[in-house]
């Protein structure tokens, strides 16, 4: 859905001659992918015009999913796009030649969250925060623990074993409810194990040139150690048959209290669909029992949209394209629209607003406090991992397949990416 604020000039490059004008106006093009904020984007840009006159705004909103898409058909069509949002991977991949350097804005002061192009240049703007663990239902753990509980506590597997024992003794047969679609035990889950490198993107390129061997790894072989405590018929509700259609099921058992832990993201929120009074949060993934090691102590999040500024675009654009994420970062109708209006977590540490959604309100708090780890996903080519890597790792779920064997696919995967 096209939102169009302003009448913009149909066909041609309708956006470089509105920023060349003499009158010192200037018009810009922000791309939406995320279809279901298309009215807030609205407002937003509305908001902006009328602290900046000289600039006019027209926002153009796709479904979800559709961002690149639409930057496609819009620059074929010859209209220029000065702000774009897109995957982060994006910038490294297909538009790792689209965007400007930003590494020298005042914004950054503020996060540890933008993004770096293929050149080590930042060129992503975080616009939204997601962070995926163990979503824990905070009544049924409370019980079985016999109060206050600190999801932090939990920083071994031994201690996470311990904590699904107490559940069990607290009268619920399966604490776990683990749904193994392809995109959360590939993407998600699969990848965690890249974050044992302080910049995930050596250890991925390590694979690339076949010098990473991860069956001899401790991290790799932890987190499927963990998984293993996970979906087993001890403390799985699907452990009999592991693979299956139960994301719905799944989060209705945690919902009710029925089960106590999923693995998944704030994302996950709706679809728990709780009953009145149950509140969520999240419990770091331990991958082996050293209650030091910072794996066991943080939260997967960063960020999963990113808004990247075009080169294509005239200097006054981009000045302008510029200042509009200032407004988003430093003004309170900026910080309103994101948080407040959009229900988008933060990346900027200057903005206390916090959405509702109380599984956001635990990753923004992680945020906050400096707890979260690189949102692990954002290192590879997640239609990849989920089509080509997943069935692999459901296999090893369903013990179809070796430990050694998946290692060898993965291994596999990446000595083919040249």
């Amino acid at each position: 859905m096209a939102v169009a604020l302003t009448a913009c000039g149909g066909s041609g490059n309708s956006g470089n001659t509105a920023a060349d004008s003499n009158d010192g106006k200037v018009n810009i093009v922000i791309v939406n992918g995320k279809g279901e904020i298309a009215s807030q984007w609205e407002q937003a840009a509305k908001d902006f015009m009328a602290a900046n006159p000289d600039i006019t705004v027209e926002a153009v909103s796709g479904a979800v999913g559709e961002t690149v898409n639409l930057l496609d058909k819009l620059t074929a069509s010859g209209k220029t796009v000065t702000i774009a949002m897109m995957s982060p991977d994006s910038i490294v991949n297909k538009y790792k030649d689209f965007g400007i350097d930003l590494t020298n804005e005042k914004w950054n002061a503020d996060t540890v969250y933008g993004v770096k192009d293929a050149n080590g240049k930042i060129a992503g703007f975080p616009f939204s925060i997601e962070g995926f663990g163990l979503v824990y239902n905070k009544s049924v753990v409370e019980k079985a623990v016999g109060g206050a509980f600190d999801p932090y506590s939990i920083n071994t597997r031994d201690k996470l074993k311990a904590l699904l024992d107490k559940i069990q003794a607290s009268g619920v047969k399966y604490p776990v409810a683990y749904q193994t679609e392809n995109w959360s035990v590939a993407n998600h889950y699969s990848t965690q194990f890249l974050n044992q490198a302080e910049d995930p993107n050596t250890i991925v390129e390590q694979l690339k040139a076949g010098k990473f061997d991860l069956a001899s790894n401790a991290v790799w072989n932890g987190y499927y150690d963990t998984m293993d405590l996970l979906v087993s018929k001890a403390y799985n509700k699907y452990g009999e048959r592991p693979l299956g259609k139960y994301y719905d099921d799944a989060h209705l058992s945690v919902g009710k209290g029925e089960s106590a832990i999923l693995f998944n993201g704030n994302w996950a929120f709706d679809s728990l669909k709780a009953v009145s009074g149950e509140s969520f949060g999240f419990i770091p993934v331990p991958v082996d029992n050293n209650p030091d090691n910072p794996l066991n102590n943080k939260i997967a999040a960063g960020p999963t949209n990113i808004l990247v500024i075009n080169k294509s675009a005239t200097a006054a654009q981009q000045e302008a394209g510029k200042k509009f994420l200032n407004w988003l970062v430093y003004d309170q109708k900026g910080q309103d629209f994101l948080v407040n209006q959009a229900q988008v977590i933060s990346a900027f540490k200057n903005n206390l607003n916090k959405v509702t959604n109380p599984l956001g309100v635990a990753i923004a708090e992680a945020v906050q406090a400096g707890k979260t780890l690189p949102f692990s996903s954002n290192y590879v080519k997640v239609e990849d991992w989920g089509n080509i890597l997943a069935p692999d790792i459901q296999k090893y779920i369903a013990q179809k397949e070796s430990r050694a064997d998946l290692a060898k696919a993965i291994e596999t995967y990446y000595k083919n990416q040249h």
